[in-house]
């Protein structure tokens, strides 16, 4: 019984996984030229403009591969490496089919301290070591039959995300100087939850919550995986995997309790680590002293947080907020906390903005319109007393801009293709870059901060030994090191006064805003908080701190006295923190040391031909998957996708008999080149069986079973352009589709018969008679255009947008005729009543030209042409009539009816229920010409729908993706009639693991 059931979850879930792995992150420009390097335990393979970087890699890769896989016991088969340059995007992953590695190796300015590659690469190493781990005993039986995407599809059922990022980030940490798990701002969204309200259920934890904010499964997932290590030793989770790989009657729960062992439920490790965590954590706070402070922005029932804050003139403060419910935005705040919105900008990377003489600036990412992987960082700047937008630099790699007092310069970091990185001082008003500096080859620079005077620049360095605060002089052009490099997290600098600086560190175990003098180095403490201040600006003229500061519900903008900060030295600091980190680090054998790491070119370099890679099959299955359309049957099929990402084939065998007509297909997509090209072959054969067929008052009985062969070919091209502009998506792309059908006839033997007598009795003589074959080809030309404001993670859809589409279809080549077809829709999205409630307006109409008259029986009335399909549906409800014109009115006011965060532990977490009140309004004509006179004739009809829609937000069986699960009730105005619907759907958008969030 037990077997039973977990055959039928496995064949429920499996097609799911398996459609989550083929995942591409898109495209690089089709100009670079491609090298690759091959180490004894990767392939790496970049542009041909990143070789000197791609060396280092590889020796840190190499380096990593002796360390990453001790404390799982395994060291992994060799894999390929994606570096993707072009963008000023940073994150990194690991996919499964095929597998790969794919970094994005541009850092960010929230950097901790520890080398940009470095981190990628411990990170994503840690992933392949979990991932291949899973690949023996009945996984690997698995592999066999499905290829890569087995491994990929079990990890989905077999691996909660929160131990897959957790023991990622457990590793960079256990294995480094540094690593999130060391750098107190990691833990203090979970801590701060914990603390002021509640150790939530595990299902809420890890699957999240709209009623409350939920920290994310890197910071769950840290805490978990290394509190279980430190309690019950190192080997704990290498034992669950032997566990997992060795026991093929446990398929979902992940450390299932079995009574041969004596092993815990993950409810109960949950809860045992972070009750301990939390008795640990309340004595930390007991420990220290808070500095008054006085909460400036009112609270609300919202998550929120207030980050950044900078001084305006008039004494109000300009500070980012975000949130789950909000979009990143500018804000202004008065002194009674009041805040109004200034300006939203587009998607930004998180580092701080500026602000003097009424200009704000600030920098955006921003995509190449076609290449996904190709992208900038750019800065912008908005005049607060001219209410005007402006772009500052285009196609640069600018990042953490900072405005000098007079508002003439800004000072940026410059990151460069080659990862070689400067500060650029640019001309705001021409946004020419007017000098570039540098403190060595090798630093990084981090949020840089011009003094009062304009006379120095500070930031933070980042080398191989950690962060120090540095400043430039631009008179003596000579650099200063104004505190001592360490592997402590420090972050955002700002001048208090010319000799002064601000900054934020966590000496305390906890981040607190410190200060430095200049010349003598001398460091204090400024705060102690509950939970962490950062960001802090002074207000020379009033004599008090504005800064953000940690709370369960955000971050606030908080002041503070110049009296009431507590001025404690540096070394009277102490650390009071769980120290959780230094407990893992001890189990593993040592720390990887990686300065020993040189930067000569040993590794021979190779072209890398993208053609000659253009396959790559790494999956297989004795079933019938179709990628585009997401549908799995009987059969057989092979995948391959290219490790570029460019091009992607299936092919495929159908066992289903239903489908016989689509028996053997091949699809192909090539996304290398400027337009997308699609080649789609499906063939096969429809056996017409034995039986009695009437037309009109006349019976045959076929007596032979012929078969029919169609042949479909669809060939496309289209080019997917990204228009994104501020704070819209905006999207276009044209299309051209060929599509060639050819449905062989067939002669049959064929015998007259009527029906006497309870029986069919011959009524002439036999013979033969047959089908003729039939053969057309189509054009569509298509538009697509959407403008799709941004929305935040607690919309229940888009509050402000438009998309349009047009598309024309017809048969300009030989073969017959079926006519032709226009069809044009729009949709427009407005805000609700309330927050979070959105209005969909759906218009659609169609019109088709009738195409040539086929055969009819003498017994017809009316003649019958060849007529495309419907583009668009009826109203819903009713059935898609055969017309000839239609138009449809669907509208939809969709709002969140509640948040549970209902658990039913193991089974069912629900986490939202939305409504949808919806109208349809659909009218369609169908032309009908007489047999005798050829005249016209045409009907018309009006249907009419009202009704809602119930659907509830789920993980069923703790699985990843949520899925949806509803109801639809219409009422049909205009058959006075009720029409009842069950609707599911599951939202999956690519399985990976590794993003850096």
């Amino acid at each position: 019984m037990k077997l039973k059931i977990i055959i039928l979850i496995i064949s429920c879930l499996f097609p799911f996984l398996l459609f989550s792995q083929y995942y591409t992150s898109g495209e690089d420009p089709a100009s670079l030229r491609w090298n690759s390097i091959k180490t004894e335990n990767f392939n790496i393979i970049f542009p041909e403009r990143y070789t000197e970087k791609a060396q280092y890699l590889a020796k840190i890769f190499e380096t990593i591969y002796q360390h990453v896989g001790n404390s799982l016991e395994h060291k992994f088969n060799k894999i390929s490496v994606l570096i993707h340059p072009e963008t000023t995007y940073s994150n990194g992953f690991v996919s499964w089919a095929p597998k790969r590695i794919e970094l994005f190796p541009t850092p960010n300015q929230k950097i901790y301290p520890q080398e940009w590659l470095q981190q990628l690469a411990l990170h994503e190493s840690r992933h392949v070591v979990q991932i291949d781990r899973l690949n023996k005993g009945f996984v690997k039986m698995l592999s066999y039959i499905f290829g890569e995407q087995a491994v990929g599809g079990v990890l989905g059922l077999y691996m909660p995300m929160w131990f897959l990022e957790g023991d990622a980030v457990v590793t960079e940490t256990a294995l480094s100087q540094t690593g999130r798990g060391r750098s107190p701002w990691f833990e203090q969204q979970i801590r701060a939850q914990v603390m002021d309200k509640e150790i939530y259920s595990y299902d809420k934890a890890y699957f999240g919550s709209y009623k409350d904010f939920t920290p994310n499964y890197y910071e769950m997932g840290y805490q978990l995986v290394a509190g279980a290590r430190a309690k019950y030793g190192l080997n704990i989770w290498s034992d669950k995997f032997y566990d997992l790989i060795s026991n093929t009657s446990v398929i979902l729960p992940f450390l299932s309790k079995k009574k041969k062992q004596n092993y815990i439920s993950k409810d109960r490790l949950y809860n045992e680590v972070f009750s301990h965590l939390n008795k640990s954590w309340y004595k930390q706070d007991c420990l220290s002293q808070k500095t008054p402070i006085n909460i400036i922005t009112k609270g609300n029932d919202e998550y929120i947080n207030f980050k950044y804050p900078v001084l305006k003139e008039d004494g109000s403060i300009i500070a980012e907020i975000s949130g789950p419910g909000e979009i990143d935005r500018f804000v202004q705040i008065d002194s009674e906390g009041n805040y109004k919105i200034i300006v939203t900008p587009g998607k930004r990377n998180e580092e701080p903005f500026s602000y003097n003489k009424n200009i704000l600036c600030w920098t955006e990412y921003v995509s190449d319109k076609r290449w996904e992987n190709r992208g900038w960082s750019i800065i912008k700047c908005f005049d607060l007393k001219n209410l005007k937008q402006s772009v500052i630099t285009k196609k640069s790699r600018y990042f953490s801009p900072s405005i000098s007092s007079d508002g003439n310069l800004i000072v940026a970091v410059n990151a460069s293709v080659k990862n070689d990185y400067s500060l650029s001082i640019i001309n705001r008003k021409t946004g020419r870059e007017i000098k570039s500096i540098s403190y060595d080859e090798n630093s990084f620079y981090v949020t840089p901060i011009w003094s009062p005077n304009n006379d120095k620049i500070a930031c933070v360095l980042l080398s191989d030994k950690g962060k120090r605060i540095v400043v430039y002089n631009l008179i003596t052009e000579n650099w200063t090191d104004v505190t001592n490099v360490t592997y402590d997290n420090i972050s955002l600098p700002k001048w208090k006064d010319d000799h002064t600086i601000l900054f934020t560190a966590g000496f305390s175990g906890i981040e607190e805003i410190y200060s430095v003098k200049t010349e003598t180095k001398s460091i204090k403490q400024l705060t102690q908080s509950k939970f962490g201040s950062t960001g802090a600006v002074f207000d020379s003229e009033n004599e008090r701190f504005y800064y953000s500061t940690y709370t369960s519900d955000g971050y606030k903008i908080g002041q503070v006295s110049l009296e009431d900060v507590i001025n404690r030295p540096l070394k009277y600091v102490k650390n009071n923190s769980n120290k959780l980190y230094e407990k893992i680090s001890s189990q593993e054998k040592q720390i990887i040391d990686f300065s020993v790491i040189d930067t000569v070119s040993d590794y021979e370099v190779t072209k890398y031909s993208k053609f000659k890679h253009l396959f790559n099959f790494h999956s297989w299955a004795p079933a019938n998957i179709d990628v585009n359309e997401e549908s799995v049957s009987s059969g057989l099929s092979v995948l391959s996708q290219n490790i570029l990402g460019t091009a992607i084939t299936s092919l495929g065998y159908n066992f289903d008999s239903q489908k016989s007509l689509e028996k053997y297909h091949l699809n192909f997509q090539y996304r290398g080149w400027y337009p997308v090209i699609e080649l789609d072959v499906k063939y096969g054969d429809d056996r017409v069986e034995d039986g009695y067929y009437t037309s009109g008052i006349d019976t045959i009985y076929v007596y032979e079973n012929p078969k029919q062969k169609q042949t479909k070919i669809e060939f496309g091209i289209n080019l997917p352009l990204k228009l994104t502009h501020n704070k819209y998506h905006r999207y276009f792309q044209p299309s051209l589709n060929y599509n060639f059908y050819k449905l062989t006839g067939y002669n049959t033997m064929a015998i007259p018969v009527s029906y006497q007598d309870d029986n069919f009795v011959q009524v002439g003589n036999s013979g033969y008679f047959g089908v003729s074959d039939i053969t057309y080809s189509t054009l569509e030309y298509s538009l697509y255009y959407h403008n799709l404001l941004m929305k935040s993670e607690r919309d229940v859809n888009y509050r402000w947008g438009q998309v349009f589409e047009v598309s024309f279809q017809s048969t300009p080549f030989d073969g017959i005729n079926i006519g032709k077809v226009l069809g044009a829709r729009s949709r427009f999205y407005c805000p609700g009543l309330f927050k979070y409630h959105s209005i969909k307006i759906d218009n659609e109409f169609q019109y088709k030209w009738k195409g040539e008259e086929y055969s009819y029986s003498s017994q017809n009335i009316y003649r019958n042409y060849y007529r495309f399909g419907n583009y668009y549906n009826f109203a819903r409800g009713y059935y898609n009539y055969t017309n000839d014109q239609l138009y449809s009115l669907k509208t939809n006011y969709m709002f969140p009816l509640w948040n549970p965060d209902l658990s039913l532990p193991g089974l069912f977490y629900l986490k939202r229920i939305t409504t949808n009140v919806f109208f349809d309004y659909s009218q369609s004509s169908l032309n009908y010409y007489s047999v005798e006179t050829g005249n016209k004739t045409t009907f018309s009809n009006t249907y009419k729908s009202v009704g809602t829609e119930i659907l509830g937000e789920a993980h069923i069986f703790r699985f990843l993706y949520p899925v949806s699960i509803g109801y639809r009730f219409s009422r049909l105005l205009s058959f006075h009639s009720n029409y009842h619907e069950f609707l599911i759907g599951i939202n999956i958008s690519g399985f990976s693991v590794g993003s850096k969030k």
